[in-house]
């Protein structure tokens, strides 16, 4: 080999190296990043003292529940959410689950979820106060990224009494669902009605010229549309895809869980804790400059979600 070939290689060598050592460093310093801050995320409890059916461990879940508060406790959390469902059936319920959740050392918001109001006609008017949710959705900050609570029983069947007002209208959209052919019209589903959707945009609006990342939680999907999505998820998606401070959406309902990303939002849906096989199903999210990243407990998946654009 000449003295100019040589050379060659050796230049091709360096620059390759270079190019891998540049590499390593990069995931290197993305790994030992310090997140933000963290939090704790949990879905679809499902107390009862019931037998089991199916899948579905009712009486067990308090053991996965004490399990996950645990582990959440050995943890510096800026706050746990509860994703819906926190019962099964029966006011009573909420007793047992509320009284394990009073140990966490994190602040604690519920989200509101069908099962929740699986009651008899004279506390369904009490259910949103029992879980300590008055209006169903609100927003909170911590560091600088803005978190939105959504009610999607607002617009249902099972969240008020039969025949009333509120009853009948929902019954009227979910006609309209069915007429459509659409797989997410189901009893079993709700919507976000007008009033919270346009206090919704509000809130993307604000954060938009804030220059602010949203995370917006509900016990319903809105993707992938496997039959458990919100009522009118297609409307919702159609307005988080307006505003660029969305990040993601992150619910429960389906107890199998998923995720799918559609644009810039990642769509994430955590596993029910009820049909849990393990010892828990819960997850820990922490917040980085540019991506939330699960850490699933038990039954629950890990799970990475970008968002730097």
């Amino acid at each position: 080999m000449n003295t100019r070939k040589l050379a060659g290689v050796i230049l091709f060598s360096y620059i390759t190296l270079q190019t891998v050592c540049a590499q390593d460093v990069s995931k290197d310093v993305r790994a030992q990043e310090k997140s933000r801050f963290s939090f704790g995320v949990v879905a679809d409890i499902q107390y009862a003292d019931a037998e089991k059916k199916g899948e579905r461990d009712y009486r067990n879940s308090l053991n996965k529940l004490e399990t996950c508060v645990r582990e959440f406790n050995g943890h510096d959390l800026s706050f746990v959410i509860s994703l819906g469902d926190m019962i099964d059936h029966d006011f009573i319920s909420f007793d047992k689950p509320l009284s394990i959740l009073e140990n966490l050392k994190a602040p604690r918001y519920n989200v509101p979820g069908n099962h929740d109001f699986e009651v008899e006609d004279k506390f369904k008017g009490q259910v949103r106060k029992r879980l300590d949710n008055r209006d169903g959705y609100f927003n909170f900050e911590v560091n600088g990224m803005v978190f939105i609570v959504l009610d999607g029983s607002s617009l249902s069947t099972f969240a008020y009494v039969k025949d009333s007002k509120k009853y009948n209208a929902a019954l009227l959209k979910l006609g309209e669902l069915k007429n459509q052919g659409l797989n997410n019209a189901n009893l079993w589903n709700g919507g976000i009605g007008d009033k919270q959707f346009m206090w919704l945009g509000n809130q993307l609006e604000k954060a938009d010229r804030l220059n602010k990342k949203v995370v917006c939680f509900c016990h319903w999907p809105l993707l992938p549309e496997n039959g458990t999505q919100l009522w009118n998820n297609r409307e919702v998606t159609e307005l988080l895809n307006k505003h660029h401070s969305v990040v993601a959406w992150i619910a429960g309902h389906h107890h199998a869980g998923g995720y799918e990303k559609t644009g810039n939002i990642h769509y994430l849906i955590l596993k029910g804790m009820v049909e849990a096989k393990s010892e828990t199903s819960c997850g820990i999210i922490e917040v980085f400059s540019d991506r939330l990243v699960l850490k699933g407990y038990g039954d629950q998946k890990d799970q990475i979600m970008d968002f730097s654009r």
